[in-house]
């Protein structure tokens, strides 16, 4: 068994700290993310890209999830995450900055598959910060907040690359530098404020040994459970999300606009991160979920059909229910009776890894359906068809 140093985060303020360098390193993670979907035509149209060649490019930015996640999670349980964030950080931000060398679609793929690797120790590595440092109701307030700048660094991606970073720096190709810069300046100040804790629930000050940890993992129904609904997130947010700059085109908003009005849900999405994952507590969170399932797959429906009032209404309910999916989950991952601190990187990696597979098929999928069939309305139907099946997985999920 390996020994760690205790440091005594759950009293101290040091905790929001940390908390305060995670919402930097999810800002980092979601600016350099969505910095692709408001410059997809514009890339697509230099580069000579298909829609689903695009699609294959926004799709690609969590493949390396699928493999990576689990033992991501592996490694951060026992070694901990404060190295493993901030390699993950120097990977994202390198390629950001490596896609202003891509002039082919392999090129520009391989150099987008780069965040693959690095992403899944931010995206793992973060809940697994969240339950070493805080328990209880704080769990959920932390959840909230670290999410929220995931939320906030997507939508200064998607409002202001087209309105101000590209006109500002001439290129796609500087656009993209620009991000990864930030993104490591963001990766210092981790490096030199971080030091590694001691999580919460840890007995005898040792980590768990391997096999422990996967068998308990592995016989967890619920943990599948939640791994699956979260897939259903993953799927929409990856094929609606990152095409839905393309769709308002579609309906003759200006690049511009289009890029500003894709943002509108993911800003709105901070009420629903903030709020709606301490609206139930532990054990009684299903209620919560099937409502964020059942709206989700309505507003998506709504937004490919309509237009004006309504469109712009739809957008915001959407964002405030999807901006709250994922907090929910993996509080309800973190309170799971076989999880806890001790095991929270293991399962958001089965999370994640699962959840990366429909990510990379949901812009895929969307590209080629919507290139067979000249629109995005097919697409949109088929996305929310998956997500209210989810309705159906939550009632056999046990929360205690």
């Amino acid at each position: 068994m390996v020994k760690i140093k205790v440091i005594d985060e759950n009293i101290s303020s040091y905790r929001w700290v940390v908390l305060a360098l995670a919402w930097l390193a999810y800002f980092a993670f979601g600016l350099i993310l969505s910095s692709i979907p408001p410059l997809a035509t514009t890339i697509a149209l230099d580069l000579s890209l298909t829609f689903s060649e695009m699609g294959v490019i926004l799709g690609s930015v969590i493949l390396m999830y699928v493999p990576f996640a689990l033992p991501t999670g592996i490694v951060i349980d026992r070694l901990g995450y404060r190295t493993s964030i901030a390699a993950g950080l120097i990977l994202i931000s390198s390629s950001a900055i490596l896609r202003a060398f891509a002039s082919t679609f392999v090129t520009l793929f391989l150099t987008v598959l780069i965040f693959g690797v690095g992403g899944p120790t931010i995206s793992v590595g973060l809940p697994k910060v969240v339950a070493s440092a805080f328990q209880g109701r704080e769990r959920g307030l932390a959840s909230g907040i670290y999410m929220t700048g995931f939320i906030v660094g997507s939508t200064v991606a998607l409002a202001l690359t087209n309105a101000l970073v590209l006109p500002l720096v001439g290129t796609w190709q500087n656009t993209f530098a620009l991000y990864g810069i930030l993104g490591l300046i963001i990766t210092g100040a981790w490096v030199f404020l971080v030091r590694s804790p001691t999580p919460i629930g840890m007995e005898n000050n040792t980590v768990p040994s391997l096999e422990r940890m996967l068998r308990n993992l592995l016989r967890s129904k619920s943990v599948w459970i939640v791994a699956i609904i979260g897939a259903s997130g993953f799927l929409i947010y990856y094929g609606f999300g990152n095409w839905l700059p393309a769709l308002l085109e579609s309906k003759g908003f200006s690049t511009i606009d289009a890029g500003i009005l894709a943002s509108f849900p993911t800003w709105i999405g901070l009420i629903g991160s903030i709020f709606i994952p301490g609206l139930a507590k532990a054990g009684s969170r299903k209620p919560v979920i099937i409502a964020i399932l059942l709206i989700q797959g309505i507003s998506i429906v709504i937004v490919g059909i309509a237009a004006e009032l309504l469109l712009v209404a739809s957008l915001a309910i959407y964002g405030i229910f999807s901006g709250a999916m994922m907090p929910v989950l993996l509080v309800v991952l973190m309170d799971l009776p076989d999880i806890g601190a001790e095991y929270t990187g293991v399962a958001s990696g089965v999370y994640f890894s699962i959840g990366a597979s429909m990510g990379f098929t949901g812009p895929i999928l969307v590209g080629y359906l919507t290139d067979l069939a000249g629109s995005f309305i097919p697409a949109m139907i088929l996305l929310a068809i998956v997500v209210e099946a989810m309705i159906i997985l939550t009632w056999f999920l046990k929360e205690d």
